[in-house]
């Protein structure tokens, strides 16, 4: 590769403005058609639950009783009677997929979600889990010194969570003008090298 002229490259790329324009507007076009019309919306809905009176006379001993609770929430055993009970179109494997159970650390709260395409779905779907969680709990664990306490109820989401029109037009926005610089540093490096590759010959046949 030739050194290059930074001056002349910024000549080359500003004769071609209108080509970077124009892959601007079409990465602009697709992630538009993308976003608004093919990408599939996910509408979350969470919940914070609260363990009340676990035994935290030992770490280690509250960090299993917590994970134990956390594991419970997006197994078999809370998921398929969800399942069933709601006639829910998707298998356990997609469900739990989109079930999330989290333990905020040091704490003995629980933040849980589901995502579905339809808002009110997922508020059905992560109330009855929640229901269903605290039922298997006590068969489980039979009487318990741990209470479940709902702090904040499933909600409604008024919007998707997996869908972020400004940001993902930017992206691929940009990422085409990117490519298209790209291309054409290649185009413009190999005629420069073309150009002097029939400019020597000349320059050895004079000497």
């Amino acid at each position: 590769m030739e050194e290059i002229n930074l001056y002349d490259l910024l000549r080359f790329y500003a004769k071609r403005w209108l080509t970077i324009a124009i892959a601007a507007m079409i990465g602009a076009i697709i992630s538009i058609t993308y976003t608004y019309f093919i990408q599939q919306p996910q509408y979350k809905s969470s919940a914070t639950i609260l363990l009340v009176g676990a035994d935290h006379s030992s770490s280690n001993q509250g960090s299993v009783t917590l994970n134990n609770y956390v594991k419970l929430f997006t197994s078999r055993r809370v998921l398929d009677p969800v399942i069933t009970n709601n006639d829910y179109s998707e298998d356990y494997k997609t469900l739990s997929g989109n079930t999330t159970a989290e333990n905020v650390k040091n704490t003995d709260i629980i933040n849980v979600s589901m995502s579905t395409s339809n808002p009110k779905t997922s508020k059905a779907l992560l109330e009855s889990a929640i229901q269903e969680f605290e039922k298997q709990s006590k068969s489980l664990y039979g009487n318990s010194s741990v209470k479940i306490s709902v702090v904040d109820s499933a909600d409604t989401p008024n919007s998707p969570s997996n869908i972020k029109p400004l940001q993902q037009i930017g992206l691929v926005t940009a990422a085409s003008v990117a490519l298209t610089i790209i291309v054409l540093f290649f185009i413009y490096d190999y005629r420069k090298s073309q150009l002097i590759a029939q400019t020597k010959p000349k320059i050895a046949k004079y000497n």
